[in-house]
């Protein structure tokens, strides 16, 4: 066994993560592997992948107690009698909400439709017994300057009850409205810095698609001066060569006159 040497704060906060890993851990096995088999033995046999064989007898053996087969049944009956049921699975809410922005056209996402998307079927609805978050739902539709209140009278406060000490909802384990409250100056600073990072990469963007323009009509306009270059030089060889043969023939013309004046004065 592995041991690290943490300091005292940061405990309370590594011993509840270490919790949460082990209970998704534990609930992946007892699903896919300890389900599968009706009795120990069977389960014993087939151990799962990346799992030591006795570590998974031990898991076994602690799973087949009557302890832990009483906190399962109390689970199942605690889960039929909720009325809002989570139906994001072990996908906590920070994935949700970055899912969320990504498909948003502004890029944002308010705490109401965070809180309504991790209730949300797969086909985009609710579940028929989810009375609580329907009413939500309605009362967003109806009124969607809900969403812009606080976490104290937005429509989620509204329907389900203000947030308690410790735990604000729809915002996952450990953040308390305090920190929620602390945090929004930061998330303004963050927000302001992304839209001008943003502006910063549009001009970027639109300054290339400027020289690449400049660069196109100079090449354009060299292959247009070649062009002519070559047009001009071409017809000043024609022009050099017809003033040559004229030359040659006033020469030739002056000289037969020259002769035929010689001639007859002989």
């Amino acid at each position: 066994m592995e041991e690290f040497d943490l300091p005292p704060c940061r405990k309370g906060t590594t011993l509840h993560k270490l919790n949460i890993a082990w209970k998704q851990r534990k609930s992946g096995l007892r699903c896919k592997w300890y389900d599968k088999f009706p009795t120990d033995v069977e389960r014993k046999r087939n151990v799962p992948p990346l799992v030591k064989k006795e570590d998974w007898e031990q898991f076994v053996d602690m799973c087949s107690t009557e302890v832990e087969q009483a906190k399962r049944e109390n689970g199942k009956f605690s889960r039929m009698k909720m009325k809002n049921k989570h139906t994001t699975g072990r996908k906590g809410s920070a994935c949700v909400i970055g899912e969320l922005k990504k498909n948003s056209p502004t890029g944002t996402v308010t705490w109401t439709e965070g809180f309504l998307g991790t209730y949300r079927t797969k086909d985009g609805g609710f579940l028929p017994d989810s009375l609580e978050t329907m009413e939500i739902k309605r009362l967003t539709s109806v009124n969607p300057d809900l969403v812009e209140k606080d976490l104290d009278n937005d429509p989620v406060a509204l329907v389900c009850g203000r947030d308690g000490r410790g735990r604000t909802r729809g915002l996952g384990t450990g953040v308390s409205k305090t920190s929620y409250h602390a945090s929004k100056p930061y998330k303004e600073i963050a927000q302001r810095e992304k839209k001008a990072h943003e502006t910063t990469n549009a001009n970027y963007v639109t300054i290339i698609e400027r020289l690449d323009e400049e660069s196109s009509a100079r090449k354009k306009l060299e292959e247009e001066v070649a062009t002519m270059q070559q047009e001009s030089s071409t017809r000043g060889s024609s022009s050099q060569m017809g003033w040559a043969i004229d030359m040659e023939l006033v020469s030739n013309q002056m000289f037969s006159q020259f002769l035929a004046c010689d001639y007859a004065q002989t």
